[in-house]
């Protein structure tokens, strides 16, 4: 485990120049399963916004910790409209029986307004585990669209893990399909 976390500095890509720097503040003294894991960001253009405009250009990142953010991609600032000042619980409404239990190791994808979000769970300790549900949330307000549970959504239902989807998601935005790579 890190004692100390770093995160990248956001550059021009033409000169090497810092453009701004974001720090999610997580609380290292939580040991994950999957250690502090980060394996990206998703970018996405609002094709309502006015170009230039506040959070027209955001970057979308998710946090071990359960959060998933939006940030101005000019300014490094959070998207205030976008849940709680820029932040949406992914997690919001789950029982965990730890707080290590369900983390995000992969960056959140993005198709036709939904931001797309997985979870690593720590599935292999029992059978009954907490639900490895995908969930999508509106780009711009944050709000909850909808949420997926591959084994609940089986007919008839199948207890067995949490079929989560920590792996990075594909999408293809011209069909409507997000592409999930199911675990257990």
């Amino acid at each position: 485990y890190a004692d100390k976390i770093t995160y990248e500095n956001w550059t021009d890509p033409a000169t090497g120049k810092a453009l701004w720097r974001f720090d999610p503040q997580i609380d290292i003294r939580v040991r994950y399963g999957e250690g502090f894991t980060a394996r990206g960001v998703a970018y996405w253009r609002d094709p309502a916004a006015a170009p230039g405009a506040p959070c027209a250009e955001r970057i979308f990142l998710t946090t071990n910790d359960r959060r998933l953010i939006a940030l101005d991609a000019a300014t490094g600032r959070s998207c205030s409209g976008f849940g709680a000042d820029g932040t949406v619980d992914v997690a919001a409404g789950v029982h965990l029986n730890r707080s290590n239990e369900m983390q995000i190791t992969s960056p959140p994808v993005v198709a036709r307004g939904v931001v797309v979000v997985g979870s690593a769970i720590a599935d292999n300790k029992r059978v009954k585990e907490v639900s490895g549900a995908v969930r999508g949330f509106d780009a711009v307000t944050g709000k909850p669209r909808w949420s997926f549970d591959p084994l609940a959504s089986a007919n008839p239902p199948i207890v067995a893990g949490a079929a989560n989807v920590w792996a990075p998601m594909s999408t293809d935005e011209q069909r409507g399909l997000v592409f999930l790579p199911t675990t257990s």
